[in-house]
């Protein structure tokens, strides 16, 4: 009886059958100078969100200032040492806390602030030539705090912002309102 119960019985590898991962012997490889961004004064006042922006042109970072809020947008393949007098984005009363890209215009990105605005900017192809005061955009509908921005992902145009005064805006660009 019980050579018949094991017979049936196959035996269980303890080893997975699953492939190894190739990437097992991949290591990273630190990027040479040239090929980094150096002497930006970068935010420390952005919470839980990200400090920097990038697309397939530009990269953006919010930088420390005294006053209203800023940001830089530099052209990926400008590297090196990035100069105190560099071309900002600079239409904030209050400290810039996030900013987005456009996943489907390159050229636009979104900011919002410690105020109740978001706005949104048109960057030229070559990036910035001097500073940038006035939005394309400047979208008021919250009565605090702006908690959080999104560019929806399938809808050109389309914008969400969610706020501190517990509301959720959808707003459409092409219209300029909510």
């Amino acid at each position: 009886m019980w050579s018949s119960t094991w017979s049936n019985i196959k035996l269980i590898s303890w080893h997975p059958q699953c492939r190894s991962s190739k990437f097992r012997n991949v290591y990273g490889k630190v990027a040479s100078q040239e090929n980094c961004y150096e002497c930006i004064p970068i935010t420390k006042i952005v919470h839980d969100n990200p400090f920097c922006a990038v697309n397939a042109k530009f990269i953006t970072i919010v930088t420390e200032s005294a006053g209203g809020g800023l940001f830089l947008v530099i052209p990926l393949h400008q590297t090196g040492r990035i100069e105190t007098n560099h071309p900002k984005v600079c239409g904030h009363q209050g400290t810039v806390l996030e900013i987005k890209w456009n996943p489907f215009t390159e050229n636009v990105i979104s900011s919002r602030s410690e105020v109740t605005s978001v706005r949104i900017w048109e960057i030229t192809h070559g990036g910035l030539k001097r500073n940038m005061t006035e939005a394309v955009l400047e979208l008021y509908g919250h009565s605090r705090r702006v908690g959080l921005i999104e560019w929806h992902l399938t809808a050109n145009n389309i914008l969400f912002s969610a706020g501190c005064d517990y509301k959720i805006l959808i707003w459409n660009l092409e219209k300029g309102k909510q």
